[in-house]
């Protein structure tokens, strides 16, 4: 194996493996002896790669991030209504939900150490506003093609992630505290209200 492909196979169990430790013990409980073990590398390899723990952290927070991002654009259909997208935006939402919970509780996680780190914040702030903007596009092309009423929907991006976050930051800490299915439905109506969705002509 070649030089290059050792160094990313490491950097890859590192960051797996840092991933799984927060998760399980949270950041503050998370160290590069737990790391290192985890990911089967000896601290002096892990520090060689990952200067601090600090160093590793930030990059877990990058993947985490990167992996939120990418969930409303899975499945994207160009051809499909806003409203639709829209709606199977709360779909890939609800199977990360139920599917991934460590994403959620890892990003959580990073959420409350942003109240005191600037540079975590700046990210997550990112982030929020890159969902926010996406959802703001298919908002202003629904409003142009007609399937919007322009009065209320430009609440719906900030109302629409406050739904998923608040549902993710539920559920993730009791599974079982209501029922997701009837949720989303509500949401979903909730915010076609908002957005005042026209019917499909006949």
């Amino acid at each position: 194996m070649k030089q290059k492909e050792r160094t990313e196979k490491t950097m890859e169990a590192v960051l797996r493996a840092a991933f799984a430790v927060i998760a399980e013990h949270t950041i503050s409980g998370t160290t590069t002896a737990l790391i290192s073990e985890r990911a089967g590398v000896s601290k002096p390899l892990l520090h060689y790669h990952f200067k601090t723990k600090e160093a590793v952290l930030e990059s877990v927070l990058n993947r985490v991030l990167d992996r939120l991002l990418e969930i409303p654009l899975e499945d994207f259909n160009k051809d499909v209504a806003p409203f639709d997208e829209i709606k199977g935006i709360f779909s890939r939402y609800r199977k990360t939900i139920t599917e991934e919970p460590a994403l959620l509780t890892v990003f959580f996680d990073f959420w409350v150490r942003g109240v005191k780190h600037p540079e975590i914040r700046v990210k997550i702030v990112q982030r929020f506003d890159g969902f926010r903007g996406y959802i703001a596009q298919l908002i202003r092309d629904g409003v142009a093609k007609g399937h919007f009423v322009a009065e209320k929907s430009h609440m719906v991006p900030p109302l629409m992630l406050s739904m998923l976050e608040g549902a993710s930051l539920q559920l993730i800490s009791d599974p079982s505290a209501f029922n997701i299915d009837l949720y989303q439905y509500m949401a979903i109506e909730a915010l076609g209200h908002i957005a005042g969705v026209k019917p499909e002509p006949r």
